[in-house]
């Protein structure tokens, strides 16, 4: 028995622990937004509701590339000649090319990059951060590449680690003043 059908018996815990992994990366996220840009406090309803438009855009978008992944095959692959033929094969294997939904998603994903690399984020906290989202980077390169396709277990998983994310950022940056995490530095 593998670890998946070990997970999949046991679904609820894993659901559970999944969403709360989920939850703890986005608290760790927007406490460093929080501590990065302290006039977000004074403005903490209208930023939490933006934060919470672009991480549920970005987890929706996320979650349907990783239930279909466009496929890249090497058996298809032929030398580029042109300029076009090299651009087309960049977008390709950077999953660019699948319409607006993906631009919507590379454009909130960049957006998000930018702002995390500018929250304050402690160094043990970034590195839980960045190992999480290589794991991810892997699973989704590893779908584009072979012939892997999620089953809906699998599907279901990353649903609710992006649920976990988004409700995390989302209820650490709808606090007003008052953090009640600031006590446990």
């Amino acid at each position: 028995m593998n670890i998946l059908d070990l997970a999949a018996e046991n679904f609820l815990i894993t659901f559970a622990v999944v969403l709360g992994i989920g939850f703890l990366q986005g608290i760790i996220m927007g406490r460093g937004i929080r501590d990065r840009f302290p006039s977000i406090k004074k403005h903490a309803q209208l930023v939490s509701s933006v934060l919470l438009v672009l991480f549920s855009f970005n987890a929706m978008f996320s979650i349907l590339k990783f239930a279909e992944p466009t496929k890249f095959s090497v058996s298809n692959f032929t030398l580029p000649a042109t300029t076009d033929e090299i651009f087309s094969l960049i977008l390709n294997i950077a999953g660019i090319n699948a319409g607006v939904g993906t631009v919507i998603a590379t454009f909130i994903s960049v957006t998000l990059i930018i702002l995390f690399r500018f929250a304050d984020i402690h160094n043990i906290a970034r590195t839980f951060i960045f190992i999480l989202s290589s794991i991810v980077l892997v699973v989704s390169l590893f779908g584009k590449f072979t012939d892997f396709v999620p089953t809906t277990f699998q599907i279901m998983l990353y649903v609710f680690y992006q649920l976990g994310i988004t409700l995390g950022i989302f209820l650490i940056t709808r606090r007003k003043e008052h953090d009640a995490l600031s006590e446990i530095k």
